[in-house]
Order: C-alpha cells, then structure tokens, then sequence
C-alpha cells in the first residue's frame, strides 16, 4: 500500500492540474402556446439514471418548478448544470481525493479521515470500488503494471481502501472553506461617495444549498417515478426542494446524516426504500446560478415578461402615439458573489415595441415593390425579434413560407386530429384570423431529449396579422425626431434609476409570494442600493504643440484642438480631390475653406489634383482611382453626393489593399452648411494628417521603454464564419503613434495565429525606431466576455509570449494583460448632497465592495454625458508580470482614453482598444480582405 502511495505522491508532483471532465443535458417539453411541425417525431424514453462519480461536474443546479419550488412538478423544466470555473486549475474527483488523502497521515487500523471536496460530489458508497477507469485511472494503472519491481498489494489491503473509500460518502463531509476575495485597492485620488445599482442579499448561515445523494431500492428508472415518491415525503424533507432525480437540494439539513424513507409502489404494493445521503453544504459560488433562477422565478410573480435576458412590465407602456410605438420599462438583473458578499446588480431597461403588425409591414413592402416584394420581405424580417400579444412572448422569425396559410393543417397537441391554425387560435385564444392567404411565420428552436445524443428540432408557425415588431428599423433609426421621443423615455437620469431601483425592493418585499421565495432560502433582499467610497483623479493636461490645456470637468479640449499647433504636421504637397459634376460648388468650397484653415492650424497643403466625374456611379470611382492614383499621391480626398455602402466599400477596398493610399471620404451633406463648414473643414483636415502619420495631441505617461497596445476583433453577423481580429501597438515614448495589423480570418483557422503575427510585427517596427525592444508590453483586450477569461489567462497570454521569442530567442518582455469590458450593467451615481445623485466626474474609479471576488479589477468612468446615466468601463487584470499597482494601472487606463484622435476628449476604452476597434470594423464590414502593411504605421482607418 504504501509503495502505491508513494507512486501517486510522485505523480501528483509532476503534475498539479487536472483535465476537468464534466457534461450535463437538459430537456423540456414543447410548449402548446402554437401549432408546431416537428421535424422528427416525438419520443418519451424512459430517463436513466445519473451515475454519480468520475465525469460528472460539481455544483449541479436543478432548475426550479412552475409550481412553488419543486422542479419535480413541472414536466417542462428543464435540468440545468453549473458551469462554475474558478480561478484555479484543481483536480476533481479521484485526483482531489487522492490529494487530500496523501495530506493525512496513513496509519495501519485507522480510517481515512473525511475529505472535503470544494469542486466535485463525494465519492459514492458502493458495494465495491473499482481502481480501473478512464483517464488519469487508466493512466495510473498501466504506469503500475510497468513498475515490475515494486511489490504487489494484498487483497487486505486492497479491501481495506475499499471500505475506507465507502465510509467516506456516509460520513458527513467538512465544510470547505471559501476562497478570501481578491482586494487590490488604490489610494490616489479624492475621496467621492457613490451610490451603486448594487442590492445586498442578506444570507440566513443557517440556511443555504444542502445536497444529498437519493437512492431507490429497488431501482427505479423513471425520472417521473422517482419524484412521486420524494414528493410523498415532504413531512420529512418539508415542501421547497428541488430534485433532479439524482440529487435532492434542501434549504436545511436534515437532523441525521442519512435519512431512510419509504414508499409504497401503487402498481404491486412492494415498498420502495429511499436513502438520503447527505453530501455537503454547497459553497455560495456554487449557488449563484440557482439564486439566479430564484429571482426569474420573482420577475414571473411580478408579472414581468421575460425577453432575452430581461424582464419588462407590459402593463405600464409608455405610448408614443406620433410614431405609433410603445415602450415597455423593464430591468436587467444577475445575481452573484463579489468582494463585498452576495448581491444583485440591478439595472432599467426598455424594450421598444411597433404598434403595427407583421402583416401591415408586409402589406406595406408589397405596395411599393409588387415586383420584387417577397425577396424584401424575407430581407427585411429575417432574424427580427416578434412579440405575440395574446401570450406575451418573444421569437425569433428564421423564415417565412409564402405558399402556406392560416388555413393549413397541423396535428394537434394531443395527437388526435389535425387542426387548422384558424381552428386553434379560435379555440384556443378566441381570436378570430381574418386574412387567410398571409404566408406563415417560421420560428425554430432545439429542444434535448434525454438518452439522444442530437436535440430534436422544432418548427413553430406564427401568424403575421398577430404577431407584432419589435426593436426600430433602419428607417426609425435615422430619422432623428423618432429617435428624439424615444429618447424622452429610455435615457435615465441618476436619480430615475435610483427611484426604479427602490420601487423594485419595495415590490419583491411587499409582495408575499415573491418575498417567500427568498425566504425559503435563507435570503432577503435589502430595500437600499449600496453606498460606498470611490476615487476621482486629478484633471489631465493635454499637451499640444505651444501649449498644454487642462480637460476640465467635462474631459473635453474641443476649442484648444483648433486654435492649438498639433504635436507634428505632415504637409500635404501631392494629393487628389475627386467630385461629382453637381457637386462642382460644394468642393470649391471646401477647397476655399482648407486654404483659410491650414496656415493656422500649421498644416502647408499645395492645390491638389482635381477630378471631376459625370455621375455618382460606383464603377466610374473605382476606373479613376485605379488610373490616378500614381506613386506619390499622399492622400485622395473623395467628396460623394450621398452615403452609399457599396460605393464607400469599393473606395476603400482599393485605397486599403489593390492600391495602398490613405483615402478620406466625404458626404456633400455635411459641406452643404456653409455656416458650420469651417469647423468641419479643420476636423477633416486633422483626420488627413492623423492618416499621413501626423500627430495631434499627447498624454503625459511617464513610462520608459513600455509598448501598449490594444486588441480587438469583428465578427461579420452575416458571414459568421469570417472575422477579423485587429490589433494596435504604440511606437514611441509618447504614445502617439501606433502600429496597426488587422488580420482576416475563417472559423477554422486558428485566432491567436494573426495576433502573434501582429505582436511579432509591432516588436520589430518598435525596435526599428526605438533601436531597442520594449522591456515591458501591456496590452488592452477588448471584446471578452467573462466566459473567456480563462481562454485569456491559459491560452491567449502564453502564446503572446511565445510570439515574442520569434523577434529574439532570449527576448522574454514582462507582459501585462489586461481585459476591458464595456458592456456592462453596473451604474454609478455622485451623491451630490443629502439626497440628489448625479454622474461622477471623468476619472471616478471604483476599486472594491461590487468588485470580482476573483479577480484583480477596477470599474473607471472615463467621460461625461449631458443627458442620461454615465456607464462606467470595467477593467479585469488578468496577468500582471510586471506587477503594477492598482493605482498605476487605473491612472494608466485613464490618461489612455485621451489619446484617440478622433474625438476632441475621453472616450470609454483606451485610445489602442478603440484605433482596433475602428480598424477591425472598416476591414470587417467594408475593406473585407487584408489591408496592405504599407499602411501599417499609419491611422489609415480613422
């Protein structure tokens, strides 16, 4: 025995990590709100029971019923499995138990002492426990059968070990201990108080998740089955519960570790033994998504109606009668355990929805294109999101059948007859479908079948004339005065949101069933969002040619930037201005409006070559340019009648990779005001020395030998396959000139491939000017979500730092990696004396208390707005070699979003995150194929 101890001492030394092995399905039944077509037929197998042990994943959660809590009386709940990841790389199951049995002393005519196990369910009690498996079991023996010189274990002993391991799963598990939050706190800055739209949830310690292991003897198979005989117990284990057939969780924990029922079978009268055997008290990580589904179950007793993520009240609708739209208020919520403990981050949200029905938009494309009708018909609804008013639900439209109707057949949802859809909204509704030639509404969803390994597909057909539109068109969208009245509604100010917030509180505690809910669990949520101390740093200076001016409490330097001398001009001596013939007046005016701007804003711009085309055709500016363009052409000014996608598309696609030009296009629309022409002109003109490698303004960063950069990436919605991945790398001390690389790529190649490229490339520009690598490298990573942070931290940041060693074999820069995120839900309001609230100033930071728990993170409100709620950006370290401090990385964040040329002022991410995001997009969604590395150096996308 203690050879084989000794083998697995060695091997859990060369090895500290565990490959994480886990699955979960989940099932549910259709819902009869509609008539369905099923694309393959229905079966009912008999469900299997869930072996506990080696493969499954810990923290399962079963979902809870339509009825009180029991999921067991709802046949259309589906199982749903946590997904908990921690921060670290643990071994589970075997691994972790064998981890905790080599820390215990192994004594002869002792038991192994309990272990906890934080990451998986204890081992199960079995008549006899099997060495053999698969994986690192598998692995483990074949190293033992090659290890011929170490003796062979006793029967005995082996014995001993299998009952030692039973024990375990009966004996009362110790409590893991939870893991202390991260706390990196800065202190520069002034002292601010700040409200957040963040709602404690108060835990009763002695109440909380208590899993136990169900058995039947003898077996029972049917899921259903096994519920019917939990639920006649519920004297014992008390009515809120929920059971997945395996696993039963109570809110409190039962007097005895193992609890003996019994129950009677209806069909023979045998009785049924049914042993609880209590596992453990799940930690609050494990609990999150269960409290989640806790406060959707609150939202449905509200009376809320939930779209996506969200829950709206359709019984308070804000009206806008002129457009014919209504708004329905709602609220974004998540529950989860930050720094500070467990709580809800809460937020207001709308959902704007068209009082005309799907039919009058068909009705309206028919009248005005009846050649062409159902090709834009189908363009123009496909993936819309639809609202049906009779059920308040949403679905997404995947097609549309032209040449079916509402009188068309289906088999009813008791499989007896076939009824029409004019027959089953009638019966079912009393809604009476006048229009029986309309085409039919495709909606498809997948629903998981236990024992099948594909999802079952279902097609729901939905009626055009009562199905609704939801979201705004391009049309509405445009249109300022639409715009303007929604406006009116959904942008918030600080204090409506906080009065939002309170009648929220106020709603869930007053009302009986939604409080009991909680209640059950241990939880209560408080009436008050969280109050707590963050920080605003000093105001910046920007630093131009002949001066430097201070941001003020706006963040914005608009007047400076045009009576300021920029950093670096480039002059402009060959360049070529092409127009339309109608557009002859506007050009001589913005050539007239360049000559008065350029000398005062220390730009030397020469008469360009001009060219003059008879019509606005796309194929005419792509001929010119292909013909003009010569090799020292600087730039090509194009000023286009009207705004057209292809047309900007094909200029682009020649400027940026067949012919490689900076290009600056312009809509005749915004010359066509004389009175604020000026103005534009001398933007336009700072944008064309920004794309010729001039430089504006700068920041003072007070770094040495430190490259920044940014990533971000573009995924074309309609070409899923493609997207492109772009990133940006300053070159100088001053970090005002960047590097760009914008790579395309397919799903199946591999991403990380064009960043290292990128990195590799960025590294030698920087050495070639500099005449040294970089010592340190921090990079900004826009565009993760919270499920890719582990893909940032275990992939991502090591293959970057293999990148690095391509420039230089012993080149091993220390690599900071940091995460942004923007889009977010977390609010932040200045308490501005006893009760006011208003937007924090531009450099508030918030550091801690709704901070991860797990993380290294900090939220910074980067600029100021005129009208609604600031949202703050969310910044998460996740590598952090050269180990900065939080002060340093916040102020860093900060004096970044002041350096992006487009914009006279901060903008919410790092100027690098927004130069990739712009690049990546102009590539993505117009350029669409690699740009030429001639323009590398320069801000071509601006």
């Amino acid at each position: 025995m203690s050879s084989r101890l000794n083998l697995v001492r060695t091997l859990l030394s060369q090895s500290s990590s565990s490959e994480d092995r886990g699955s979960g399905g989940t099932s549910a039944e259709a819902s009869a709100d509609t008539g369905f077509q099923t694309r393959t037929p229905e079966t009912t197998p008999n469900s299997q029971r869930k072996i506990i042990g080696r493969g499954q994943q810990a923290g399962s959660v079963p979902t809870i019923g339509t009825s009180g809590l029991d999921s067991s009386e709802s046949d259309n709940q589906a199982s749903v499995v946590s997904s908990n990841v921690g921060p670290t790389l643990s071994g589970r199951g075997r691994a972790q138990f064998i981890q905790g049995l080599l820390k215990q002393p192994l004594e002869s005519g002792r038991s192994v002492p309990t272990v906890a196990d934080d990451s998986a369910s204890t081992i199960s009690s079995a008549p006899a426990v099997s060495i053999l498996g698969a994986g690192r079991g598998r692995f483990m023996q074949q190293l033992m059968n090659t290890r011929a010189d170490e003796p062979s274990v006793s029967d005995e002993s082996k014995t001993q070990l299998t009952e030692q391991m039973s024990q375990i799963t009966i004996a009362e598990t110790v409590q893991t201990v939870e893991r202390e939050p991260v706390k990196r706190m800065g202190t520069k800055g002034t002292p601010v108080q700040l409200m957040t739209n963040y709602i404690r949830i108060a835990c009763d310690p002695d109440r909380g998740l208590y899993e136990y292991e169900v058995r039947f003897n003898p077996e029972v198979d049917s899921k259903v089955a096994r519920s019917k005989y939990i639920n006649q117990h519920r004297e014992v284990i008390g009515n809120a519960k929920t059971f997945d057939g395996v696993k039963l969780f109570l809110p409190k924990k039962l007097p005895n570790v193992e609890t003996i029922l019994q129950s009677e079978n209806e069909v023979d009268g045998h009785t049924v033994t049914i042993r609880l055997m209590y596992k453990r008290k799940q930690r609050m990580s494990e609990n999150i998504q269960f409290y989640n589904i806790l406060f959707q179950r609150i939202m449905k007793v509200l009376k809320m109606i939930e779209m996506g993520r969200k829950n709206f009240d359709p019984s308070a609708p804000k009206l806008i009668p002129q457009h014919r739209l209504e708004i329905w208020p709602g609220y974004v919520s998540a529950v989860d355990e930050y720094e500070g403990g467990l709580m809800l981050n809460l937020d207001v949200s709308h959902r704007v929805l068209l009082q005309t029905t799907v039919l009058d938009h068909i009705r309206t494309i028919a009248k005005s294109n009846p050649s062409d009708w159902k090709n834009l018909v189908t363009k123009s609804l496909l993936g819309a999101v639809i609202l049906t008013r009779y059920n308040n639900k949403t679905y997404r439209i995947d097609d549309i059948i032209f040449d079916q109707n509402p009188t068309m057949t289906f088999m009813s949802s008791n499989r007896q007859q076939q009824i029409s859809y004019v027959e089953y909204y009638k019966q079912q509704y009393n809604i009476t479908i006048h229009d029986l030639k309309q085409p039919l509404l495709i909606h498809r969803k997948e629903r998981r079948i236990a024992g099948q390994d594909k999802p079952q597909e279902l097609m729901m057909c939905l009626i055009p004339e009562i199905s609704y539109l939801t979201g705004l068109t391009d049309e509405m969208r445009n249109d300022f005065k639409v715009m303007r009245d929604i406006a009116a509604f959904t942008r918030v100010s600080p204090n409506q949101r906080l009065n939002s917030m309170r009648q929220f509180c106020y709603n869930v505690n007053q009302n009986k069933e939604a409080r009991e809910i909680l209640e059950v669990w241990g939880l209560k949520l408080d009436m008050e969002p969280l109050v707590m101390k963050g920080r605003a740093f000093e105001e910046e200076k920007v630093i131009f040619g002949n001066a430097q001016v201070g941001v003020g409490k706006a963040g914005d330097f608009n007047r400076a930037v045009t009576s300021s001398n920029m950093l670096s001009a480039i002059p402009i001596r060959k360049w070529l201005l092409v127009h339309t013939n109608k557009d002859m007046k506007i050009a001589k005016s913005f050539m007239d409006c360049v000559q008065r701007s350029c000398r005062p804003m220390g730009i030397e711009v020469d008469t360009p070559a001009i060219e003059v085309l008879p019509t606005d055709k796309t194929e005419l500016y792509v001929q010119l340019l292909r013909t003009k363009i010569r090799q020292d052409t600087q730039i090509v000014v194009i000023i286009c009648p009207t705004s057209r996608d292809d047309r900007y598309a094909a200029i682009k696609r020649i400027c940026c990779s067949e012919i490689p030009v900076p290009s600056q296009v312009i809509n005749a629309r915004t010359l066509a005001n004389e009175a604020k022409n000026r103005a534009i002109v001398q933007k336009i003109l700072l944008q064309m020395n920004c794309k010729l490698g001039g430089t504006l303004w700068s920041i003072k960063i007070p770094f040495q030998n430190v490259m920044i950069a940014g990533i971000d990436t573009y995924h074309d919605p309609k070409q899923k396959s493609n997207s492109v991945s772009a990133f940006v790398a300053s070159l100088n001390g001053e970090y005002t000139r960047w590097y760009s690389r914008a790579c395309i790529q397919s799903k199946k190649e591999e991403f990380m491939n064009g960043l290292c490229a990128s990195l590799e490339k960025s590294l030698r520009a920087y050495e070639k000017l500099n005449g040294v690598l970089p010592q340190k490298i921090i990079i900004f990573r826009d565009g993760v979500g919270d499920g890719q942070l582990r893909m940032c931290s275990e992939y991502e940041i090591p293959q970057l730092m293999e990148a690095c060693k391509l420039v230089e074999p012993n080149y091993c820069p220390e690599l900071a990696f940091i995460v942004v995120q923007k889009r977010i839900n977390t609010r932040m309001f200045r308490i501005d004396g006893q009760s006011n609230l208003d937007n924090p100033n531009p450099g508030t930071v918030l550091d801690h208390t709704v901070t991860r728990r797990n993380h290294f993170d900090y939220f910074l409100v980067p600029q100021s707005v005129r009208q609604g709620s600031v949202s703050p950006t969310h910044y998460i370290v996740v590598h952090n070699q050269p180990d900065y401090s939080p002060d340093v990385l916040q102020r860093l964040s900060y004096k970044l979003c002041y350096l992006y040329y487009n914009w006279p002022g901060s903008v919410r991410v790092p100027a690098c995150c927004q130069y990739a995001h712009k690049m990546a997009y102009l590539i993505g969604q117009s350029v669409k194929r690699n740009p030429d590395e001639v323009l590398n150096d320069k801000l071509f996308y601006l």
